[in-house]
């Protein structure tokens, strides 16, 4: 301590200068913790019941009792079989206006988002962040536009119960099937079996949308590790100069030490105490310093980029116990650095003192 305040300017700036580079290593890891806990949470729900169940789109509308939802239903890979309708709409209220893809869910559906307010029926369900960007909240009225479907033809995701399909016109029709795999029969095995059936478009697990983004996130984080590197060595080039500095400075004080008979090791030790104190201080500078800035990128950036999603920033602890380590130990490392310097001290031509 008594070291530390001896510079307390230099002290002051390698604390600023460490914090900042572990700042940046907090934005890094705080982002991919970010987007890893909202994957982790969509695909929680998604996979809270049926996990197995295979999202079928069909190439047009068709009525329940079709020939090709009838073919599905026959697949002997197929167990239960939905039927519901998925169409493009316009949600407006207030003069706001969301895009969502309206889904309307089977009267006994295996499947219902979680709802943190309302009930399924009797109105339209949004996503929180939907609402919320419409200024809306439950029992608010919206105005829902759509195109009008004819039979043979036709972002945030919107759902209406059942009796919801007179609503687009097409009640009693279907372009959006849940299958589950029958007893015996794998996920993949369904979709196999259900692309070759005529008029299917697509058959999805709905695992594909959440693994499909956590490989590409995967892909993502070899490149941010090299940032998290380059952070991490620039903490180490910032404590290793003011230690050099710093060893420069005491340098008849640490020859009078060793000439007293203080081991070398002691020395170093000390030196070690005094970078591992900064190097403390300047840590918990760059996690309030990261967190900081990585909640104001979330809450600024992320809205124009991925406007149908909704983000919190997301610091877990083990990342923070991470940098924290990470941190620690590259400031205390830098000492280690002076110590040919130290062994190779002349210690009679350093403690002459010239006048």
């Amino acid at each position: 301590m008594r070291n530390g305040l001896r510079t307390p300017r230099r002290s002051a700036l390698t604390v600023l200068g460490i914090g900042a580079a572990l700042a940046t290593l907090i934005t890094i890891t705080g982002f991919l913790d970010t987007f890893r806990g909202t994957l982790s949470t969509a695909q929680d729900e998604l996979l809270r019941a049926a996990p197995s169940r295979v999202s079928v789109s069909l190439d047009s509308f068709y009525p329940a009792g079709s020939p090709v939802i009838t073919a599905v239903r026959k697949l002997p890979q197929a167990g239960d079989v939905q039927a519901g309708l998925l169409a493009p709409a316009t949600v407006r209220s207030g003069g706001r206006s969301v895009q969502v893809a309206a889904e309307v869910l089977p009267a006994a559906p295996s499947w219902t988002p979680s709802l943190v307010s309302g009930t399924l029926t009797g109105g339209i369900v949004l996503a929180r962040k939907a609402a919320a960007d419409l200024h809306a909240g439950v029992g608010s009225t919206v105005l829902l536009e759509h195109q009008q479907a004819v039979w043979g033809g036709m972002r945030g995701l919107a759902y209406l119960a059942s009796p919801g399909a007179s609503i687009f016109g097409l009640a009693g029709a279907a372009n959006l099937l849940t299958v589950q795999p029958a007893s015996g029969y794998t996920t993949g095995d369904l979709q196999h079996a259900l692309l070759g059936v005529p008029h299917v478009a697509s058959a999805q697990s709905v695992r594909a949308a959440t693994d499909g983004l956590r490989d590409s996130l995967g892909q993502f984080t070899g490149i941010l590790n090299v940032a998290a590197a380059v952070s991490l060595l620039l903490a180490l080039l910032i404590a290793f100069n003011s230690t050099s500095i710093g060893v420069d400075e005491r340098s008849r004080e640490h020859a009078t030490m060793i000439a007293f008979g203080l081991p070398l090791r002691t020395v170093l030790a000390m030196t070690t105490m005094e970078a591992a104190l900064i190097g403390t201080l300047g840590a918990l500078a760059g996690i309030a310093g990261g967190y900081g800035l990585l909640s104001w990128m979330v809450a600024t950036t992320i809205p124009g980029v991925m406007p149908e999603l909704g983000v919190t920033a997301t610091l877990t602890g083990a990342s923070i116990i991470a940098a924290l380590l990470l941190g620690l130990g590259t400031v205390t490392v830098a000492p280690l650095f002076t110590l040919p310097r130290l062994r190779r001290m002349d210690i009679p031509s350093t403690l002459r003192l010239v006048e």
